[in-house]
């Protein structure tokens, strides 16, 4: 059961899946099977909040919202032709 003082971060908030996520939370009554449990705190977090490359913007970014959960789901994304562009340079 979660408490008044969980929190959770999704990275890639902004994103597709991170946007499908938003919709449910917020659309869902509160404490059915899947919208967010009473006192929970959901933030969707995107790159311009923080590049999770750098460690330090990745620790201001946990500093600013102290999760208790992280879905991570940030990723770089691109589509096919900067997939196959760019095979496995990062």
């Amino acid at each position: 059961m979660a408490s008044s003082s969980n929190v959770i971060l999704v990275t890639g908030g902004t994103g597709l899946v991170g946007k499908a996520i938003k919709h449910i939370v917020e659309t869902e009554p509160e404490g059915s099977r899947f919208g967010k449990l009473p006192g929970e705190k959901w933030v969707f977090a995107s790159s311009s909040e923080g590049d999770l490359r750098d460690p330090a913007q990745t620790r201001a970014l946990y500093e600013k919202y102290k999760p208790t959960h992280v879905i991570h789901l940030a990723a770089l994304v691109g589509g096919l032709f900067k997939n196959m562009k760019y095979k496995a340079s990062r």
